[in-house]
């Protein structure tokens, strides 16, 4: 049972659950892992830099909307979720 139980059992949070994660402390851990992970990941990028390219500006537009969408949006969801299958499945959480 969960905070704010409700008379059926369930918690009136269970809405927002939208990625089924097991429980609230393995979707904390899960995002607190997911987000070291990325931090680790973007150092080298951030000391490295990137190379200028002239483009124009719709088409670099166009690929920044396909990579910060996709990799800003939809790539969390599915770590976060992946992780939360790990930690479950060695009974971390």
């Amino acid at each position: 049972m969960g905070i704010y139980v409700g008379t059926d059992g369930k918690s009136p949070l269970a809405a927002l659950n939208i990625m089924h994660l097991a429980s609230p402390y393995s979707a904390i851990l899960s995002a607190v892992i997911f987000n070291a992970l990325i931090i680790v990941a973007l150092i080298p990028l951030a000391l490295k830099g990137v190379k200028f390219r002239a483009m124009s500006a719709k088409s670099i537009l166009a690929r920044n909307i396909i990579i910060y969408g996709v990799g800003g949006v939809i790539i969390p969801f599915i770590g976060i979720k992946l992780i939360d299958i790990f930690i479950n499945a060695i009974r971390l959480v």
